[in-house]
């Protein structure tokens, strides 16, 4: 028997009395002094210290520190940021926001950063317990409002903790009156092909009777983000082909690695942009769903939906033309110069290898995962069209 309040008090974000005592541990760790300085270049590290030690709400942390320190993420690593499909939302309700999984912190703080900067609630967010590595890292994603999804264990640990995450986000949801932001897979996109993973969604109306009716109550919205350079692509790249030789482990540090490479790496263009939340498309479909379909269907239109926001930059067109020996998007998506640049980009990924075999895969890896956006766009804009 699962005891679900006292896992809920184990996994819950801070509340706001709870922050004061985490920040005095925050500040009191040297590795966070080299992010104030990153977010606070012009102010000392004493100006820093004191403004965080002042901080004593959930709100204060995120608009004082967390906004900030995403803009100025963006600012230094991308050419421009946007942000679409705000009119989407309502103030007072609350979503459970659904994405494509590109990179480990930034995908949901910039959502968080856009929600803030337009006048509604941050969400609650997924905070995976591989990652909860000390008390100073969950200190700092509590304090962000992230709650613990547990990952990994038996199949009987992963039936109970699909029970548990499902209640905890309806709880949150529908109780609370809150929104939460969860990755439409386990993992990052490796290969940049975004497919939301039916067992989600299952997971969500788990033990349930009504699926229709369980569905609705989360009421999802798509979010779909672009980044025009993947800042952790080479390292995904060779991740599926160490993969598919043999059984992976990750090394101790590796996805501490990734989430620094995610965040100081170069980016170029990024955009976020929420669909329509998928309650509409359950109501206009209504008399063709069933129990047996309905996983299958809100899937197949959330996937729809993040395509077709897609933010497609030239280099998606150079690589997919590349793969088909074609040119047809010559001109109209990129120019000659896109061409010359995509080829220095990933010719500068493999520097580092000598292995003419592993340079040709890799190369190819890289191919297929800036391609496979325009796959996925083509694919249901065609079906769109008719």
């Amino acid at each position: 028997m699962i005891d679900f309040e006292k896992v809920y008090e184990e996994m819950r974000p801070y509340r706001d009395e709870e922050i004061a005592g985490a920040m005095s541990r925050i500040l009191k760790e040297q590795a966070f002094y080299p992010v104030l300085h990153y977010v606070y270049p012009n102010r000392s590290l004493e100006e820093s210290l004191k403004e965080m030690g002042a901080i004593k709400s959930i709100y204060d942390f995120q608009s004082k520190f967390s906004k900030i320190a995403v803009e100025e993420v963006l600012n230094k690593t991308a050419t421009s940021f946007s942000y679409s499909g705000v009119e989407n939302l309502d103030k007072e309700t609350s979503y459970l926001f659904i994405s494509n999984h590109r990179d480990i912190v930034l995908d949901s703080a910039i959502l968080q950063c856009v929600l803030l900067n337009n006048g509604h609630r941050t969400t609650q967010i997924t905070f995976g317990s591989n990652l909860m590595s000390s008390q100073f890292i969950i200190d700092i994603g509590k304090v962000n409002k992230m709650f613990t999804f547990y990952r990994g264990g038996s199949r009987v640990d992963i039936y109970r903790n699909a029970l548990i995450h499902s209640a905890y986000i309806k709880k949150v949801l529908t109780e609370e009156n809150e929104s939460a932001w969860i990755a439409q897979r386990d993992g990052r996109t490796k290969d940049g092909y975004d497919k939301t993973q039916i067992s989600l969604l299952k997971m969500l109306t788990i033990k349930e009777k009504d699926h229709i009716a369980a569905l609705k109550k989360f009421n999802i919205c798509p979010v779909s983000i672009s980044y025009e350079l993947e800042p952790c692509d080479i390292y995904k790249v060779r991740e599926r082909l160490a993969s598919a030789e043999e059984e992976y482990v990750k090394e101790k540090d590796e996805d501490f690695n990734s989430i620094l490479n995610g965040i100081v790496g170069t980016k170029g263009r990024v955009h976020i942009a929420f669909g329509k939340p998928v309650n509409c498309f359950i109501d206009e479909n209504i008399d063709e769903l069933d129990n047996n379909n309905i996983h299958q269907k809100v899937c197949d239109e959330m996937d729809r939906q993040i395509w077709l926001n897609y933010q497609l930059n030239p280099f998606n067109y150079v690589a997919y033309d590349i793969l088909n020996t074609s040119q047809q998007n010559m001109g109209a998506k990129y120019s000659e110069q896109d061409i010359d640049d995509f080829y220095d980009l990933i010719d500068q990924k493999v520097s580092g290898e000598t292995d003419q075999i592993r340079i040709k895969k890799q190369k190819d890896g890289l191919l297929k995962m800036y391609a496979a956006p325009v796959e996925s766009y083509l694919k249901v804009k065609c079906e769109v069209e008719g």
